[in-house]
């Protein structure tokens, strides 16, 4: 019974479809046409954790606050937080981030928003420099398992040079960032079944 609902949970949140597509804020693709010399990478990360919804949006919730996602924060903003067409740009690695809001939506069970960066070079500890030409990224947290339970993704898009760098780069990040929310919120990883319902 378990299974089955965390099952349908999952296959719902596969099958939604874009939000908040309006004139004003037309939907932006994130299937990105990169430059000649530059390859696409996809990447799509996912979890699922033992704790309601609110431990994690109280962290992950804002555009504005990206301190959680590889520990570089947002140092310049511009436009309202949450609204699409917001920007945030900071410094991390040794160089220069700068990302638009495209898109927001937010709901009583969970939330999503996506941003597109701009052409990015920085430098990893004995690691030779890298480029990213443009990337674009969604990340959705959900409520699932009757409230006791958060399901996360990311789906990331990016332009580069080195494909196999840039896949594992961001699956790290994404990775240990979650990790250390995890650890955070004491959240343990969900592995299967729902948790039992408290009475």
């Amino acid at each position: 019974m378990h299974l089955k609902t965390l099952s349908f949970a999952l296959l719902s949140l596969i099958s939604e479809g874009h939000a908040h597509e309006s004139s004003q804020y037309p939907y932006v693709p994130n299937d990105l046409q990169c430059p000649k010399g530059s390859l696409p990478t996809f990447v799509h990360n996912s979890y699922t954790y033992i704790a309601p919804l609110d431990k994690f949006t109280n962290i992950t919730g804002s555009f504005f606050n990206i301190a959680w996602e590889g520990g570089c924060p947002a140092t310049v903003t511009t436009g309202t937080d949450n609204v699409p067409g917001a920007t945030r740009g900071g410094l991390c690695l040794g160089g220069t981030f700068n990302d638009t809001l495209t898109m927001y939506s937010a709901h009583p069970d969970g939330f999503s928003y996506t941003y597109h960066g701009a052409p990015y070079t920085f430098t990893s500890p004995g690691q030779p420099p890298m480029h990213w030409d443009a990337y674009a990224e969604t990340m959705r947290f959900e409520s699932i398992c009757g409230g006791q339970a958060t399901y996360v993704d990311f789906i990331s898009y990016i332009c580069s040079e080195d494909q196999i760098a840039t896949y594992t780069g961001w699956s790290e990040l994404h990775a240990v960032s979650m990790q250390a929310i995890a650890g955070t919120i004491g959240a343990p990883i969900l592995a299967g079944d729902c948790p039992e319902c408290k009475n």
